[in-house]
């Protein structure tokens, strides 16, 4: 293999992940909404926050918390490079 045809196949195995991981975005956000998810999200965030006693919210809780917090950030994220990409394929 030359090192022409390794780059035309490492360049299709790249196209093959990027539509892949994409795919794998647009069926994520088919199921529930972004702002859908993130609220749940928060809800839960808030249960563990405003309880009556916030002392026993343990440190493993606040960890928790945090993953919380950046699955939401994670998702917000995801929501709006779907966007873009959508945008991107019919403005083409």
């Amino acid at each position: 293999m030359n090192t022409l045809q390794k780059q035309t196949a490492t360049t299709n195995a790249a196209n093959e992940a990027t539509t892949a991981q994409q795919n794998l975005v647009k069926e994520f956000f088919q199921k529930d909404s972004c702002p859908e998810m993130i609220e749940s999200l928060n809800t839960l965030i808030e249960a563990y926050l405003f309880t009556e006693n916030l002392s026993r919210v343990t440190p493993e809780m606040r960890e928790h918390i945090v993953n919380q917090l950046r699955v939401a950030t994670l998702i917000a994220k995801l929501d709006a490079s779907n966007q873009d990409f959508v945008k991107e394929i019919f403005t083409v």
